[in-house]
C-alpha cells in the first residue's frame, strides 16, 4: 500500500521525491518479495525474520529522514557548489532536498508516519511470534 501510494503521488500529483524518499521504498519492495517467497516455500520462520528485518530497515530510514527534516542530522541531498555539466544540473532539478517536508498527512511528515508504522508492525509481529513459539 505504501509503495503504491508513493508511486501514485509521484506520477499523478507530480511530487518530486528526494533521495531519502526513494530509499524508503526499498524495504517495502523487499517486504513484498520476501512475503511472496515465504508463502511459497516451507521456510516460513526464516522469511518471517527477513520480513521483520525489512520493517527495522524501514523504521531506521523513516526516523533518519525525519531527523534530517527537523535539522538534527545533516542533509545528504545538499547540492554541490560547482556543477560541471548540464546533466548534473538537470539531475539537480529532478530531486528535492531531503530536509524539505514535501509530503505530509494531517500535518505529520510521511517519514515520521513511515517510522511509526514500521515500528508498530515490527513490535506486533515480534509479540505474536513469541506467542507462537
Amino acid at each position: 500500500m505504501a509503495l503504491i501510494t508513493s508511486l501514485f503521488a509521484v506520477h499523478v500529483f507530480h511530487l518530486k521525491p528526494c533521495t531519502m524518499c526513494k530509499l524508503q521504498r526499498i524495504p517495502f519492495a523487499l517486504l513484498i518479495l520476501n512475503a511472496s517467497f515465504g508463502l511459497a516455500t516451507p521456510f516460513k520462520k526464516g522469511f518471517f525474520r527477513v520480513i521483520q528485518s525489512c520493517f527495522i530497515l524501514g523504521a531506521f530510514l523513516g526516523i533518519a529522514h525525519f531527523l534530517i527534516q527537523m535539522g538534527a542530522l545533516p542533509d545528504p541531498c545538499v547540492l554541490p557548489k560547482g556543477l560541471s555539466s548540464a546533466q548534473e544540473f538537470s539531475q539537480m532539478l529532478k530531486t528535492s532536498k531531503c530536509s524539505d517536508v514535501a509530503w505530509s498527512f494531517l500535518g505529520v511528515p510521511i517519514s515520521l508516519i513511515n517510522f511509526a508504522g514500521c515500528s508498530l508492525v515490527f513490535w506486533i509481529t515480534t509479540k505474536k511470534f513469541r506467542e507462537l513459539d
